[in-house]
């Protein structure tokens, strides 16, 4: 795999709203459906992009587990805990990040997160994109050929901590969503 660049990611949010139909577009013009309406798109953006950065992760964990094979078939058996190590943090995070909470868009939800709070979120999603986009540049097999088994160590644990950070951050963001509905819950919205 070539490390290539693919340029600035697309806003999600500004395809989704190209996107609309018809009767979402009447919606806008409905009072009481406008806020709903764009609650409900900005939640399918921030949807498509968590399965974006789901599927470049499930690239990474491919890629360890295709390392993970070989170093077996190699007799390296010394290297796999790491590699394994790395494999498992990796899974934790791409779950956490496909399986934690969204914002609500009931017409009268009883946690309610306003436009401009979720696109705060959304834009903290973007950057999760970079980081999983590096976590599979470093997750790549192309560039450990010939390398020792001490730096094959060395750089799973580069990987492992890459991951840790990210993993970090996401908790963080969810403290924020979390903040987010207990104050709307507790009728400070």
């Amino acid at each position: 795999m070539a490390d290539q660049d693919p340029g600035p990611v697309p806003d999600i949010r500004n395809v989704v709203e190209q996107n609309r139909g018809l009767l979402k577009k009447i919606q806008l013009h409905i009072p009481g459906f406008r806020e709903y309406r764009s609650g409900d798109d900005l939640r399918v953006a921030d949807q498509l992009l968590r399965k974006q950065i789901s599927m470049v992760l499930n690239n990474a964990i491919k890629n360890l587990q295709l390392q993970r094979t070989r170093l077996a078939q190699e007799g390296k058996f010394q290297i796999l805990t790491s590699i394994g190590s790395a494999l498992s943090a990796l899974q934790q995070l791409d779950g956490e990040i496909s399986h934690s909470s969204q914002g609500y868009s009931g017409i009268s939800p009883s946690i309610s997160m306003d436009d401009r709070k979720l696109n705060s979120l959304y834009s903290y999603d973007l950057d999760f994109v970079q980081a999983s986009e590096k976590i599979s540049r470093m997750a790549d097999p192309s560039s450990d050929a010939q390398i020792s088994d001490a730096d094959y160590r060395n750089r799973m644990a580069d990987l492992v901590a890459a991951i840790n950070d990210t993993k970090r951050a996401w908790e963080r963001r969810m403290e924020t969503v979390q903040g987010i509905m207990v104050a709307a819950g507790g009728g400070n919205k």
